[in-house]
Order: C-alpha cells, then sequence, then structure tokens
C-alpha cells in the first residue's frame, strides 16, 4: 500500500497500520483549526482533523486505535502534535487531545486543545506583529511525493483567528487558485475586523506529474497577518562572529593565518562543541582541512601547507577555529600591478529570505596585510559607513604604512528586517572593492578570505555562503 506518512494519522500511528490496505480511492483529510491570540504573543488553539477516506484506511485506523486503547493513542497525539510544533520553534503547552468516531461509521476525528506560546511575533523594526500559519500545508508535502500516490489527494484546511483585542490589520496574504492538468491549489481569505478566514485546497489528482508539481508548488506560501497596536517584546537570536586575518605576501607565497571566534548563540555552539567532541576533534579538523583544500583547488590555487585547529570544545565560551595556510596562485597580475578583490558585505551580500530576517547577525572582521621590501600599495579604496534602519555596513581602511594596511569591518542587520528594507541596504554596498600593490622584483600573489567553517550542514553561522 501507499502511506500517506506525512498526514497526521499515519504518523501517529506509524508502524501499526497493517499491510494490505488500499489507498485506491480518493484520500480526504479536513482540518478546522482556531486561534485566539494574545498581546503577549501566545494563542489558545484548538487544532481538528477530520479523516473522511479512503474508506478500508479509515476502517483499519479504527481497529489500530481499538487495539493500542484510546488512552495510549490519545497521549500519542498530543506528543505528535508538540514535536510538530516544536520543529517550527513553537511550544505547545496545556496540550489536552480528543479522538472521535473510532468506534462508530463515519469518518474520525481528532481534537487538540491547548496553548502556542510566541506564535506571534513582535518586530521593533516597523512596531508590527506578525502572524505565519501554514494554511498550505507546505511543511507535511515538503516531506512526501504524491506523484508516487495511486490515488487523488484532497487536503482541506479551514482557518479562524482571533487578533487581539485593539489590534489593527495593517497586511494579509491574497488569495488565489493555480491549476496544472485537473490539480489545483486554492487559498480564500477574508478580513472582519480583527478576525481573519482562511480557506484553503491541496487537491492532487491520480497520476499528478512533476511537471504539474512545479507549477503548484511555485505558489505555495504561508498566511501572513501582520497588525499593530501594542507594543511588544522581541524574541530572538542573536549569530555573532569575530575574524581576525593575517596575511603575509612573500614573493609567490601568501603567508594566511585566520583565528575565527564563534560567539553566539550559545545553544547553538554547545550543540556544535558537542558535535566536534562526538566525532572527536581530530577527525573534525581533518574534515575541515580536506573540504577547504578542494575549495582552494577548484580555484586554481595551490595549497603548499596548512592546518586546521578547533579550540575550546571542553570549555565555556566562543568556539574557536584557527587556520594556517601557505598558498600560491591567487592573484592576477594585471600590467604589473596586484589586485587584491575584498568583499566589504563579508559574503552576507546575497541572503535569500521571503519573509523577514528570523534572527540578528553581526559579524566583525580585522584583516591585516603585509607586503615584502620591494613591494608597496599603489591604491587603496575609501572606508565605508552606511547605516540604515536595516543595520549597517562598516569598512575602515587605515594605511599603517607603505606596505602595511589594516581593514576593520562590520555587518550588522537587524533582526525582523524585510526582503525590500535588507536589499535597499546592500545596494548601497558596492560588490567588492579593490587593494591594489606592485613590486619591483618578481610577481607576488594576492590574498584570499579566510575559510568559513561548515557547520554539519545545518544553518550555517551567519547564513554564510563558502
Amino acid at each position: 500500500m501507499r502511506k500517506f506518512g506525512f498526514l497526521i494519522v499515519a504518523i501517529l500511528l506509524a508502524g501499526v497500520i497493517a499491510g494490505g490496505v488500499s489507498a485506491s480511492n480518493n484520500y480526504k483529510e479536513v482540518q478546522e483549526n482556531e486561534y485566539w491570540i494574545s498581546w503577549d504573543g501566545s494563542a489558545n488553539v484548538t487544532l481538528k482533523t477530520i479523516f473522511y477516506s479512503p474508506e478500508e484506511m479509515v476502517n483499519q485506523t479504527k481497529e489500530n486505535i481499538l487495539k493500542m486503547g484510546i488512552e495510549n493513542v490519545t497521549e500519542a497525539l498530543i506528543r505528535q502534535q508538540q514535536q510538530a510544533f516544536s520543529q517550527l520553534g513553537l511550544t505547545l503547552e496545556n496540550a489536552s487531545a480528543e479522538i472521535l468516531g473510532y468506534n462508530t461509521t463515519g469518518p474520525i476525528v481528532m481534537v487538540v486543545n491547548g496553548t502556542l506560546s510566541n506564535i506571534a511575533k513582535y518586530y521593533s523594526y516597523d512596531d508590527s506583529w506578525e502572524v505565519s500559519l501554514d494554511v498550505l500545508r507546505v511543511a507535511d508535502l515538503s516531506k512526501v511525493d504524491p506523484t508516487a500516490f495511486n490515488s487523488s489527494m484532497h487536503l482541506e484546511s479551514y482557518f479562524t483567528i482571533h487578533l487581539p483585542e485593539g489590534a489593527n490589520v495593517k497586511n494579509v496574504t491574497k488569495g488565489f487558485k493555480a491549476e496544472s492538468s485537473g490539480s489545483y491549489i486554492q487559498l480564500d481569505v477574508n478580513v472582519n475586523g480583527t478576525t481573519i478566514t482562511a480557506h484553503s485546497v491541496v487537491y492532487f489528482k491520480e497520476g499528478v506529474t512533476k511537471d504539474s508539481l512545479k507549477v503548484l508548488y511555485s505558489k505555495l506560501k504561508p498566511l501572513v497577518i501582520g497588525y499593530t497596536g501594542k507594543t511588544g517584546v522581541e524574541n530572538y537570536t542573536t549569530w555573532e562572529m569575530k575574524s581576525y586575518n593575517n596575511v603575509t605576501v612573500d614573493g609567490n607565497e601568501v603567508t594566511l593565518d585566520t583565528t575565527e571566534e564563534y560567539l553566539k548563540p550559545e545553544s547553538y555552539l554547545n550543540y556544535i562543541k558537542f558535535q566536534f567532541a562526538y566525532q572527536g576533534l581530530q577527525r573534525a579538523e581533518q574534515s575541515i582541512y580536506q573540504e577547504d583544500v578542494q575549495r582552494f583547488q577548484s580555484k586554481g590555487i595551490q595549497v603548499l601547507s596548512g592546518n586546521v585547529s578547533i579550540l575550546n570544545v571542553d570549555s565555556p565560551g566562543p568556539l574557536v577555529m584557527k587556520y594556517h595556510w601557505v598558498l600560491q596562485g591567487f592573484v592576477n597580475k594585471v600590467n604589473n600591478t596586484y589586485v587584491y578583490v575584498y568583499d566589504p558585505s563579508l559574503q552576507l551580500g546575497n541572503l535569500s529570505f521571503s519573509q523577514r530576517l528570523n534572527a540578528a547577525i553581526n559579524e566583525t572582521k580585522v584583516t591585516r596585510i603585509r607586503l615584502p621590501k620591494g613591494y608597496e600599495f599603489t591604491e587603496l579604496p575609501r572606508s565605508i559607513n552606511i547605516k540604515t534602519d536595516a543595520g549597517s555596513v562598516v569598512m575602515k581602511v587605515t594605511k599603517l604604512n607603505d606596505r602595511e594596511i589594516l581593514i576593520e569591518s562590520r555587518v550588522y542587520l537587524r533582526y525582523g528586517i524585510p526582503p525590500s528594507a535588507y536589499q535597499e541596504l546592500m545596494s548601497q554596498v558596492p560588490s567588492n572593492v579593490e587593494f591594489k600593490y606592485t613590486s619591483n622584483g618578481e610577481s607576488g600573489n594576492g590574498i584570499c578570505g579566510p575559510a568559513a567553517i561548515a557547520f554539519l550542514a545545518v544553518l550555517p553561522l551567519f547564513l554564510r555562503k563558502r
């Protein structure tokens, strides 16, 4: 049989639904969810799921509920809902559940009540609140391949959201309909004072193709409700990092020594420290070393020697990464001039986010460049100091002498900024600036920025590209 593993019934009863149940007729599930939101950002919720068909699967599920015992199944339902919300960064508290229809004919009805903390988020950027709800089941659909099902699928959802008294609706996601070869998704939204209702349908006909899914999935998005009325308290994570780079040019070679200090968030750093300790420091260091060597080689850069050290794993405070490289083949020589290209945005200039930035980002980078005798800097960029409500980009260039400069950079991005504000800030920042130097002797090489830590395929610190 084809199990609909992303649906609440199958998740709840994973491993107990017997084999051989046919899913050849239409799968239909309806949600009826209601939210009562308070000014502290929490919401009392009632979440109802009604499982209609296929009839054979409904009947088999009823039998399994009776075998497991209604109390056990109810407890499992609560745990499943709590886990699902925790993956979204939400906590379901004071939860209770009820399962109806398991001992009668007709559909199975599952009801969960409780309180969700911090579902509405306050943003001081524009003194407003936002609620984001997955009315089109994006999280569920991301876990399955509907083209593999031997039936049609009908997912319908009704959401009623009661905003707190005195709220002024600022913006609400508009409704739409998208169709492709008989399959469709549809969202209807209505606003009546401080009450917003949304009705969505996701329908895939039997045999839906990947091309149709590509069309339909391009329209999937959350229901976002923005409103104002009272000042709230921001709850967010700050990603903070500092890096120190010493770059020494010596004829045909460049020695790059980098120290990176990862400062926040503490909970994430403790998790990464645990992973490094569990994996083994030597193995982790070797893995990062090999990855960076491959990155250098892919750019035509020869690694003459190098090493990576991970420090402070067993101690509180920042996670420290140290890199030492002796490299050859960095910068092309153009008309007897060497050009080092530097990114003032610290690789934070091309972030992609559809709603608001869900963390504050604070990165500092200090780079000291030393040239040998016979070399001198001939052209330096101007310092940069750009500040908007979205954040700031600062780059201070100090010429210590003809053969030594100091670059001090800082990028700060404010929590809760929308993409338009971020793009406006970055539009004022040059994509790169150039540092030029010459030599009376043999040609030298240029400089490379520090290697970035690859944090175990989870969100890289500061969302940086490697």
